[in-house]
C-alpha cells in the first residue's frame, strides 16, 4: 500500500476471494478452500442414488438396465441379500471409457460393515450397476 512519499509498506487486504498481502512489494494471496468436500462427479452421483434407493428399500434405479448383460443377475438382490436395509459410503472408483467399479462400504443400522464392489455401465450419460461382489477391486501394479 502506498504510504507517505508514494513509498510501500506492509499491508493486509480481505476480499471475499482470497487474503492478498502486500510485502515489501511483493503480492502474495492466500486463497482458503471452500467448506467440504469437491462435488461428486457423475458416477459417484449415480452409483450414490442407486445404493439410497436400493437400501432404503426402494425400487432400484432404473429398474431396467440396458447396458448391462440381460443374463447377469440383480445387483439390487445381491445387496439386500447381503444387508437388508442399510446405509453406505463409497470408498473408491475406476473408470475406462463406458466401464467402472466402485468399492462401497454397506452400513447396515446395527450390522457389521459389508465391503463391496460394484461393476457398472454407461448408457446414454446414466451409469447403472450392473453386478455386485463383496470385497475390494484388486489392483495389479504391472
Amino acid at each position: 500500500m502506498a504510504g507517505a512519499g508514494g513509498r510501500r509498506g506492509p499491508g493486509l487486504v480481505a476480499l471475499a476471494v482470497g487474503v492478498p498481502v502486500v510485502a515489501a512489494g511483493t503480492v502474495i494471496v492466500l486463497a482458503f478452500a471452500g467448506a467440504g468436500p469437491p462435488e461428486p462427479g457423475p458416477l459417484h452421483r449415480d452409483a450414490a442414488a442407486y445404493l439410497e434407493a436400493v437400501g432404503g428399500g426402494g425400487a432400484a434405479i432404473p429398474a431396467a438396465r440396458p447396458a448391462c448383460p440381460a443374463d447377469g443377475p440383480d445387483p439390487a438382490a445381491e445387496l439386500r441379500r447381503l444387508a437388508g436395509a442399510f446405509g453406505h459410503r463409497i470408498v473408491s472408483s475406476g473408470e475406462s471409457g463406458d466401464t467402472a467399479h466402485l468399492d462401497a462400504d454397506l452400513l447396515p443400522p446395527g450390522g457389521a460393515e459389508v465391503a463391496v464392489v460394484l461393476d457398472l455401465r454407461r448408457s446414454e450419460g446414466r451409469w447403472q450397476v450392473c453386478a455386485v461382489t463383496t470385497g475390494r477391486t484388486a489392483i495389479d501394479p504391472f
